[in-house]
């Protein structure tokens, strides 16, 4: 029987091998016109249902193919619609004239769940062009600032796995839980650094309450949408990329070196009443190195880095079919290396970097005429790598902290130093000899999704469900060693060093942790679109979602082990939403959504919220007469929208309205069988976090087209924020403030976007374009406990204001100290920073700070740019800026704990340990008394840094005026020069149909006030890893 069955295969082998040879083979060649009979270059020329066959026409629009008898010849190009024909014989001379695709002209905006035409869009969307997006870059997040109007970005590392930017869609609209923006990837929630550049086929940015009211308490903080790439029917196309870059870092703080900072040193005790720290015959040995054991010079930057570090990517893509089915497969790598200099003999050695691996794959298949079937499924996996025992965040503070003379790299013994009370040791033994850890994610989905045609039932009936599993781990595993170390106290008369031991050696040890995280999600939605009488246009939409999720990882949430259970259930969502939409004649238009979304984070009752929106869109150049003005106006409109959105996301507190009780054991009031205190007291009054926004919008074409620009104005109310109470009375017994929606909080501000483009002749054109993003807020509400003056309440001030002192300067003398107000910092002398007495009471204290500045977060961000096209040769340049932004050298440690209070600026912050940048060394930078310096002129009113002392001054580490400065700055954010090739004859024997060579410059240069370091990275004070500057070299090949 088997036997049979294989010869019955073979034979039906052979029978379709055979009928693929004998085909009749045929040739056809001809010319592509267009609808004004001018000949078409690219179009593509296929057979039907034969992918992989085909060509495109000549510049002169010629094309020439072989193919089979009754074979249906296709000719497509984009605008215009397929030209068909079957061929029966030999032919030539073939004139095709393309008819316009009226469909296509109409250009569709990708928008809440479906397109819609540009015309009638009345919501705040911005669409992306995706070709902006194909430059190399680490990740699509980095890309958005200065790009994409609406969009805040701020990156706060450059190293690679952590050099990806937050991003806010029109800034910071609550002080509550969840600020961030909703990422839709093909429907499904996503990450943006996860999606490849060249899988995108469509990217738009939702802002208003109408464009993102169909998602419900998901869009509240605004929506971003990406549509990947789908099948071609009949023809297949392969597209392969390739990137080598090189990244050198720039930008990094500039540290004395030991002999230097023994001078300084020397001064900060001096000026305090102390005696020196080095004799004169020290200065002398650390000035000539004569002792590098005990007194080195090392430059831990140089030390830690190189300055270069190389970068290569790959990817190909491959999308295809025939009438019945369609796919598109794509599969791409990346590795990154970093800069850090890794000591190749250690076999401890860290191999810091990161790698990462994607892979898509979209199927679709025609089930019947009216019924499709979607399978889409991707994956993302990274590898980051670090040291074993710290991760690298660690490695520059180390290196912000530790002087040039506190330890050697290696001491000539060959032993390894640690320093300082806490045994701490130097970035090269971190880097080198603590062993490694291997940090690896993994996310991969899976959706299905079915479409069915109801026109039978009534014309533009749609039906769509899709379901979809989310599946996410990370591991992390540490493989960890640290070998003994020493600290050299002296050295004996014989000349041996003097060495203690100070840690001793651990043997390697193996710790894994592991997270899993999946989602279930389902939807289902409901189309209708109707065009009556060619002026009323007509479309509705009903969505239902829902979803179900959980996390495995616990940890960090309670330690008990019964509250733990109820963070373990998974956690749910579900909701409909809906929107109807009108159109008049092209001109006016109207729509209403609404969105109806339940939460678990609610009790029974209260856990369905009700947010309805309303736009509307007028286009006067429409009108006859406005008609008219063409070329000068070619296209106006006026939109405006008004709604709300909820946001259930209140905190990270599951069921927040249930009160929390734990047991523990002992006695209390008498009893010895144990007791129960309230974990949490519930707040069983809670209710959604409503925003209500506001959009105003203009959008016009002007001068043929080659003037295009977009306005928005918007305002966002929030209401119900969720907060701590504060205002209970204490004779009411609480043991813990219930939390309740008490805050309320106001932004608003402007984005937009204008170009210009030229064509001046067939081989030159150029454009010029520009955008910008503005977004302020103030607090209206946040609860308090009642304050003695009116500053100090957080209600009518900008969220996370900066609060501090007034600085008045620097004492002038010792009469100065004496009559001013008392500050009660500790002791200060003349030099150090004098305060205002803000409520006139006589004493500095915490009753004067008042609020100062916005946080350093920008207000605004704009990006400006353009491109000249010469040929098949395009050059565009790209400029990111931001508008004054408030820094303070030394901020408070809530805004970022371990960069706080001066760390990393303050010379000497911790006595033997706090680095001393080069802008100290600068006697004109500093205020030193005439009876160190000899000269009265070094008492310099407008010195940077107060009196020196060596261990920070309390008095002078107060957030102040003192320490404001400006991270503002205006980077050349992006270089590209393009260059298209047209294929010749070998190119085109390979199967080659176009390439692209690309050379790209990133991050080229920055102008600041801030010198010191990247201002991007302001907050961090130098303990970051800088944003490099990027030279790259990428290639697309088209087959």
């Amino acid at each position: 029987m088997r036997k049979a069955i294989l010869m019955i295969m073979l034979l039906c082998f052979t029978a379709v091998a055979w009928a693929q040879n004998n085909r009749q083979l045929v040739t056809v060649s001809g010319t592509v016109y267009d609808e004004t009979d001018s000949t078409v270059p690219g179009a593509s020329v296929f057979i039907k249902d034969r992918p992989g066959t085909g060509t495109v026409t000549d510049i002169d629009g010629n094309f020439k193919l072989n193919l089979g008898k009754n074979d249906v010849l296709v000719v497509s190009y984009l605008g215009y619609k397929p030209f068909e024909k079957m061929i029966t014989g030999n032919e030539s001379g073939l004139e095709v004239h393309l008819e316009i695709d009226a469909n296509v002209l109409d250009e569709a905006v990708v928008v809440g769940l479906g397109t819609q035409r540009k015309i009638s869009v009345v919501g705040a969307v911005t669409s992306v062009d995706v070709k902006d997006l194909k430059t190399p870059g680490t990740n699509i997040q980095n890309m958005l600032g200065g790009r994409v109007p609406g969009i805040i970005t701020m990156q706060s590392s450059g190293e690679p796995g952590k050099n990806i930017s937050e991003f806010w869609i029109r800034g910071i609209g609550t002080f509550g839980a969840n600020s961030s923006a909703l990422v839709l990837i093909d429907g499904l929630e996503g990450n943006l650094s996860e999606v490849d550049p060249a899988d995108i086929e469509s990217f738009s940015v939702l802002k208003d309450a109408s464009a993102t009211a169909v998602y419900g308490v998901r869009g509240a903080n605004g929506v971003v949408l990406i549509t990947t790439k789908r099948g071609n029917a009949d023809r297949l196309e392969v597209t392969g990329r390739v990137n080598f870059g090189i990244s050198h870092l720039t930008n990094m703080p500039k540290y004395i070196g030991s002999y230097e900072y023994a001078q300084l040193a020397n001064e900060a005790r001096v000026v305090r009443g102390n005696y020196p720290l080095y004799t004169d015959t020290e200065l002398d040995i650390i000035k000539y190195q004569l002792d590098p054991d005990l007194f080195p010079d090392v430059n831990w930057q140089k030390e830690l880095l190189h300055k270069n570090s190389f970068t290569q990517t790959y990817f190909v893509n491959a999308r295809g079919g025939g009438s019945l089915a369609r796919y598109y497969l794509s599969l791409g790598y990346s590795n990154e290396s970093s800069a850090y200099r890794q000591d190749k003999n250690s076999k401890y050695s860290a191999g810091v970097g990161y790698q990462t691996m994607n892979y898509r794959v979209n199927v679709d298949i025609n089930l019947t005429p009216t019924t499709k079937l979607y399978f889409g499924s991707d994956g993302f996996l990274s590898i980051k790598k670090e040291p074993g025992n710290t991760s690298t965040d660690d490695l520059w503070k180390t290196t912000r902290n530790l002087t040039p003379i506190t330890i050697p790299t290696v001491y000539s013994t060959g032993h390894l130093p640690a320093f300082g009370a806490d045994n701490a040791y130097s970035p090269y033994v971190m880097l080198n000899q603590t062993g490694m850890t291997d940090i690896r994610h993994y996310r991969g989905k899976a959706t299905l999704e079915l479409t069915q045609d109801l026109s039978m039932v009534t014309e533009g009936l749609k039906l769509r469900v899709q379901g979809a599993f989310d599946n996410e781990t990370n591991l992390r595993e540490k493989r960890s060693i640290r070998p003994d170390m020493y600290y050299a106290t002296t050295r004996k008369y014989t000349g041996e060093l003097g060495i203690i031991k100070r840690v001793d050696a651990e043997p390697a040890k193996y710790e894994k942790g592991e997270e899993q995280f999946y989602k279930f999600h389902f939807e289902a939605t409901a189309t209708w679109d109707r065009l009556f009488n060619k002026k009323h246009r007509v479309g509705a939409l009903l969505y239902y979602y829902m979803s179900n999720q959980q996390n495995s990882n616990q940890s960090g949430v309670t330690d008990d082990a019964t509250l733990k259970s109820m963070y373990a259930i998974p956690i749910k969502y579900q909701g409909v939403s809906g929107r109807l939409s009108y159109g008049y004649d092209d001109t006016y238009f109207l729509d209403a959504n609404f969105g109806y979304t339940g939460s678990e984070n609610f009790e029974k009752g209260h856990r369905f919220g009700f947010f309805p929106s309303v736009a509307i869109g007028w286009v006067p150049s429409q009108y006859p007469f406005m008609q008219a003005l063409s070329p000068v106006l070619n296209f106006l409109k006026f939109r405006a929208s008004y709604g709300t959105v909820g946001n259930d996301r209140l905190t990270d507190e599951r069921f927040p309205y249930l009160t929390l009780m734990n047991m523990g054991s002992g006695g209390g009031w008498g009893s010895s069988s144990g007791y129960i205190t309230e974990e949490r007291v519930g707040a069983n009054n809670l209710r959604w976090e409503k925003a209500t926004k506001a959009d105003l919008g203009i959008e016009g074409r002007l001068l043929n087209d080659r003037i295009d620009f977009v306005v928005d104005f918007f305002q966002d109310k929030r209401d119900g924020i969720y907060q701590r109470r504060e205002q209970i009375p204490g004779y009411v017994g609480l043991t813990q403030m219930p939390f309740g929606n008490v805050g309320k909080m106001k932004s608003w501000g402007a984005d937009g976007n204008i170009s210009y483009s030229q064509q001046i002749n067939k081989d030159w054109g150029f454009t010029v374009r520009g955008n910008f993003t503005y977004s302020a807020n103030k607090v209206e509400n946040w609860e308090q406990a009642l304050q003695p003056y009116d500053y100090q309440n957080y209600s009518g001030y900008v969220n996370n204001a900066f609060r501090g002192y007034i600085a008045l300067g620097l004492f002038r003398d010792e009469l100065d100290v004496a009559q001013s107000p008392k500050q009660t910092f500790g002791s200060y002398l003349p030099g150090d920073i004098k305060y205002k007495d803000v409520n006139g009471d006589g004493v500095i204290d915490e009753d004067d700070k008042v609020p100062l500045s916005y946080p350093n977060y920008p207000k605004l961000m704009y990006g400006f740019g353009g491109e000249v096209r010469w040929k098949d040769l395009t050059l565009s340049v790209l400029f990111q800026g931001t508008g004054n932004t408030d820094y303070y050298y030394v901020h408070p440690g809530d805004w970022d704990a371990e960069n706080g209070d001066g760390k990393g600026y303050i010379p000497f912050y911790g006595g033997n340990t706090g680095n001393v940048l080069t802008i100290v060394a600068n006697p004109a930078n500093r205020w030193i008394p005439a009876s160190y310096s000899g000269d009265p002129s070094t008492e310099n009113p407008n010195a940077l840094f107060p009196r020196l002392s060596y261990g920070v001054s309390d008095n002078n580490k107060q957030y102040s005026t003192f320490w404001h400065a400006n991270s503002r700055y205006l980077r050349l954010k992006e270089i590209n020069l393009n260059y298209h090739v047209t294929p010749g004859k070998v190119l085109k024997t390979i199967g080659v149909k176009s390439m692209d060579l690309q050379f790209v410059i990133n991050n080229l240069h920055v102008w600041s006030p801030m010198k010191l370091w990247d201002p991007e990275q302001a907050n961090r004070n130098g303990a970051a890893y800088p944003i490099p500057t990027t030279y790259a070299v990428q290639m697309y090949v088209n087959f």
